[in-house]
């Protein structure tokens, strides 16, 4: 298996830029999202650079070193659905259970699926961008480069988790459960394209978040290097047209759209945007995991302010 990539590929294809201050980071995020009215962005943030981004599921696959595959992909995902309603899971929600939403769910509590946690809010996404890792038993934090992605979601075919209604095809009356589900990922193939699927029951945590996911089905052939499980829309724009995105105003030569970008975030400025994003954004442990799970996380972490 390929080793993840370090920040630096984000930067060498055209797909990413690096900030060296808070400002040109809070500048370059409001440049992307007024790049043009009419455009919807998906927004996601990892704490360490150095990962790919990728579907859990795709990245549990790829551990036993074998090529993955959409076959593989399908095959695994209709066996955890299958081992889930087995536990029980859903059976309290009858028809809404579809495999959408317990796709859905399941990602949301940490089981491997093709889904990707998206936010719509920038501010919730670059939490996560600059969020501290985990101590170490010595209680040492290791510091890294985090990664803020913004990506185009404006075309994409977009589905609740489960509906209800008179418009039910052949296949929803015959599978209930699934039709939905396979509708998309058979239309996220013959397009090759990925689809939004946003929860039709959100728990607090995904009204906090502002959360929805991403899913494709597996592309034969990964365009964006570091991303893997769906591409974006578009092609690189460039690393000349991105860096003119941290003009104060906009110019000759800007890119018209950006289909996808990663803003790679040194330690040194996660370090600084904590603070502000605290005190100006109210975005903290305590605001965006308000649960139980959320509070041991933060008081095993030792940050419950």
């Amino acid at each position: 298996m390929a080793r993840p990539p370090t920040f630096e590929n984000w930067l060498a294809h055209g797909w990413g830029i690096q900030v060296t201050t808070p400002h040109q980071l809070f500048r370059i995020i409001s440049h992307i999202a007024l790049l043009e009215q009419s455009r919807t962005y998906a927004w996601r943030g990892q704490s360490d650079a150095s990962w790919n981004l990728s579907p859990s599921l795709h990245r549990h696959l790829a551990t036993t070193g074998a090529t993955v595959t959409e076959r593989k992909m399908r095959e695994a995902e209709l066996e955890i659905l299958d081992e889930a309603r087995r536990w029980g899971l859903g059976r309290d929600l009858g028809p809404s259970a579809t495999d959408m939403h317990m796709l859905a769910v399941l990602q949301h509590h940490g089981v491997p699926t093709r889904m990707i946690d998206v936010t719509s809010n920038p501010m919730t996404a670059l939490w996560f961008a600059v969020e501290e890792h985990r101590p170490d038993p010595g209680g040492n934090v290791r510091r890294s480069p985090g990664v803020l992605f913004a990506m185009d979601v404006t075309r994409t075919p977009w589905y609740e988790t489960f509906q209800h209604g008179n418009n039910q095809t052949y296949d929803h009356l015959a599978h209930p459960l699934a039709a939905t589900y396979k509708q998309a990922l058979d239309r996220s193939k013959e397009d090759n394209e990925m689809f939004r699927a946003f929860p039709a029951l959100p728990d607090e945590r995904m009204k906090a978040q502002e959360g929805f996911f991403l899913a494709s089905s597996l592309p034969v052939h990964h365009r964006a290097p570091g991303v893997f499980g769906f591409n974006p829309i578009g092609s690189a724009p460039g690393a000349e047209k991105l860096d003119k995105l941290l003009a104060s105003e906009r110019g000759q030569g800007r890119p018209a759209s950006v289909p996808f970008c990663a803003i790679v975030i040194p330690a040194a400025v996660k370090d600084k945007i904590r603070d502000p994003l605290k005190r100006t954004y109210n975005r903290r442990r305590r605001v965006l995991f308000p649960d139980v799970d959320g509070f041991r996380e933060g008081f095993v972490r030792g940050q419950l302010d």
